[in-house]
């Protein structure tokens, strides 16, 4: 069989409608767990594994799964993992299967194509943005969320111990099922224990613990805010919301505390040099503002106006730099003061060499351009 070593106009519009197909299952927040579908779903994950059917436990959020696993930890005190199994089962008799269809049916051309409109993009967008950093979060915090849940005296009895989720069968395969998904229906691919995986998917499972005779089921999320560049950001609430109350709240894909967005006003010069990662501190900066920031960990001293002037559509930008030096920095910060053309937002900008004489030549740095060379004729 030749094989296909370009797309069609057809087949380039599938190939976006499956990539926003699977961005959409869990980013318009509309879909949760078909708890009918999951559990055919699951019971052949276990058997094409080898294993019996686990009783199902359906929860909430990926910290409720977190919960479950340690009260049964009080009631069983062995409960292994079978995530090797499944890992290995499904990486090899499916994931690498339908590769190896595929591969042998297309051009590297169209391989490579497909694999970054759709298997990056959603894999990016899904696990990277979203998946990977809450389930950081959840990680972190199982300690204490069980002490709170449970006591300190069971607590004791469970151990400080996080129970990892699945190697397959949750939103971490949105990025390689997209691509096989793509190829089946154009009719490259057509295999039988894909299309069942990908049913577990279609079954609105956020993440799984599998366990030997268990197996957790988070439902997926209810309200999902990202920035333009699809990290999670709420400037005004929670980034994600499960259904259980679970929430996390982020700053441009940094999780932060809530009191930061909730509460701005309790941000205090001791929340701010408290706090020692740099890149925390910047989402603090950007939160309550540069002005008010400076004036804050310079107790009072302020800013020093260096020049200001109007862009090309009449909006103010001012230079400011501080009066004392940074302290994690170690040295004075200048930054630009400007009006957003588009939201009339007012934001700050940072000038890369931090030696700007006029708003104009700090403007020009944070494109990498000398003053000269800058002349921009409409800003957007």
């Amino acid at each position: 069989m030749k094989k296909l070593e370009s797309l069609s106009e057809e087949q380039i519009q599938k190939m976006n409608e499956v990539k926003n197909y699977w961005l959409d299952y869990i980013f318009s927040c509309k879909n949760q767990t078909n708890r009918e579908q999951a559990k055919v779903q699951i019971e052949w994950l276990y058997k094409f594994c080898k294993k019996d059917s686990p009783i199902i436990i359906f929860v909430d959020s990926p910290m409720s799964c977190q919960f479950a696993v340690q009260y049964l930890k009080i009631l069983f005190k062995k409960l292994p993992q079978v995530g090797d199994q499944v890992g290995a089962q499904v990486g090899d008799q499916v994931g690498d299967q339908v590769r190896a269809q595929v591969w042998a049916q297309v051009g590297a051309q169209v391989w490579d194509q497909v694999r970054a409109q759709v298997w990056a993009q959603v894999g990016d967008q899904v696990w990277d943005q979203v998946g990977d950093q809450v389930g950081a979060q959840v990680r972190a915090q199982v300690w204490d969320q069980v002490r709170a849940q449970v006591g300190d005296q069971v607590g004791a009895q469970v151990g400080d111990q996080y129970e990892s989720f699945c190697s397959y069968g949750s939103i971490s395969d949105y990025g390689w099922v997209s691509f096989h998904d793509f190829f089946m229906q154009i009719g490259v691919t057509n295999h039988s224990g894909f299309k069942e995986f990908k049913s577990l998917l279609q079954s609105g499972i956020y993440d799984t613990i599998q366990l030997n005779g268990f197996c957790i089921v988070s439902n997926m999320p209810d309200n999902i805010k990202r920035n333009g560049r699809g990290r999670l950001h709420n400037e005004n609430g929670s980034a994600i919301h499960f259904r259980d109350g679970y929430e996390l709240y982020y700053w441009n894909g940094l999780c932060v505390p809530k009191s930061w967005i909730m509460d701005k006003d309790s941000i205090t010069k001791d929340t701010i040099v408290s706090e020692s990662n740099a890149e925390k501190r910047r989402c603090l900066r950007e939160i309550i503002g540069a002005k008010k920031y400076y004036d804050l960990i310079t107790d009072g001293h302020g800013l020093d106006l260096l020049d200001e002037d109007t862009d090309k559509q009449g909006n103010l930008m001012r230079l400011y730099q501080t009066k004392k030096p940074d302290s994690l920095l170690n040295k004075k910060v200048q930054f630009i003061e400007c009006v957003c053309p588009s939201t009339m937002r007012v934001y700050n900008i940072y000038p890369p060499r931090q030696k700007s004489k006029n708003v104009w030549e700090a403007k020009a740095d944070t494109f990498g351009k000398t003053q000269k060379e800058f002349n921009p004729v409409f800003e957007s």
